[in-house]
């Protein structure tokens, strides 16, 4: 009994430290003087005049900490983070919301107007980085038709998440009502460098599922939709 506790206490050990959500980033994303390499691909970090990073999420702090620690000592960037939680340590540059979750709330609504602003003026001298986690559809979300308030937004998400539709129908349903959401961000900063980085326990294949793909075109959820999609450079 006394070697199956302790290869339990290994097991969740070794959990943790995989789960490790800046070591993680460091793993995923590698900075070799000025050229940063991610997935096979290199971005030259003297192309770009402005470092842009959008963090949304429940592990959106983490993702900032391990992103920080790559770049370091390029810490010239600017940005929006939203996530359900404070942050222990604020990064000069960024602004920080406190979203709501499951249903979004005021500081939901003002981290999306954020988001907007700061890529609005985004150009190829741009990297724009996506930092997108669980929680990302609620913590960040303003409405495509600007007549809709708040309280339209918590009441139609109230709606979805009591109404026994899936998460991809409820997702589907978010995009085509959002500003933010089915690959707007992406279209908001369409000239600039793009490159979004998740932490997603979503199925291989279905990743516009987290926050309701930011970055990503909408996609079906079955033959009765009739969506539209915008094209990206993620």
């Amino acid at each position: 009994m006394a070697d199956l506790k302790q290869l339990a206490r290994q097991i969740f050990h070794q959990t943790l430290a995989a789960i490790d959500i800046p070591a993680t980033m460091q793993r995923k994303l590698r900075r070799n003087g000025t050229r940063l390499l991610c997935d096979g691909k290199t971005f030259d970090l003297r192309e770009f005049d402005k470092l842009r990073v959008v963090a949304i999420g429940k592990a959106a702090h983490g993702m900032m900490d391990g992103l920080a620690l790559v770049l370091a000592p390029f810490l010239r960037f600017e940005g929006v983070v939203s996530a359900p939680t404070a942050p222990r340590n604020p990064l000069p540059g960024m602004k920080y919301f406190l979203g709501g979750h499951p249903i979004p709330n005021e500081e939901s609504w003002k981290a999306a107007e954020a988001v907007l602003a700061l890529l609005k003026n985004s150009d190829e001298k741009t990297l724009a980085f996506f930092l997108l986690s669980g929680g990302g559809s609620a913590l960040m979300e303003v409405p495509l038709e600007r007549s809709l308030t708040l309280g339209d937004v918590q009441q139609m998400n109230r709606t979805l998440v009591t109404c026994g539709a899936s998460i991809e129908e409820m997702n589907a349903l978010r995009k085509h009502v959002s500003a933010v959401k089915g690959g707007r961000l992406a279209v908001a900063a369409r000239r600039a460098t793009k490159l979004s980085l998740a932490v997603t326990d979503v199925p291989v294949g279905n990743e516009s599922a987290l926050a309701s793909g930011p970055t990503l075109p909408i996609q079906p959820v079955s033959p009765t939709w009739r969506p539209f999609s915008k094209s990206t450079s993620c």
